[in-house]
């Protein structure tokens, strides 16, 4: 090889390694902006919001109040019923939720999911959901004045 032949192929080949680094580059900006990461980045985010939106319209709306009121007359069914009703109206068809008044071991108010029936499946899907969200707020019951706990997990998934 003479002289020109060897400064060519050093040429061709700073130009094919300046390549390679440019579409590296390239991967690392399409992969950094995929859909994938930006749903894990907000998704759970979004979850959330949905969770402490909901319970906020159903306080203000005075649902919350009424579902209470339901648990103090011990009508705990038609609660269950009010409960599951409104937040199919306020959330999304997409987000799955359990609603819960009370801490876990001895809850006032369990078993509200997106349906009525087939509750061991719905706690199944909600042990099982990758990303759950969590809602909670305090409320008052009458007449003892007793504060509990009114929790909202929501997930995403199909429904049953």
């Amino acid at each position: 090889m003479n002289a020109k032949d060897q400064r060519g192929f050093i040429f061709s080949l700073d130009a094919t390694l300046a390549m390679l680094v440019v579409m590296i580059v390239m991967a690392g900006v399409v992969h950094v902006s995929s859909p994938e990461l930006i749903y894990g980045q907000h998704g759970y985010l979004r979850l959330e919001r949905h969770a402490n939106d909901a319970l906020e319209v159903m306080q203000l709306s005075g649902t919350l109040d009424n579902i209470i009121n339901l648990l103090v007359e011990g009508e705990n069914s038609l609660a269950e019923e009010l409960a599951e009703n409104e937040l199919r109206k306020i959330l999304p068809g997409e987000i799955q939720f359990r609603f819960l008044i009370g801490n876990e071991s001895n809850p006032r108010l369990d078993n509200v999911y997106p349906s009525v029936e087939n509750h061991a499946e719905w706690y199944n899907n909600f042990i099982n959901a990758e990303d759950i969200a969590v809602a909670t707020r305090v409320s008052r019951f009458p007449p003892e004045n007793v504060f509990d706990s009114v929790t909202l997990y929501v997930w995403r998934g199909l429904g049953i």
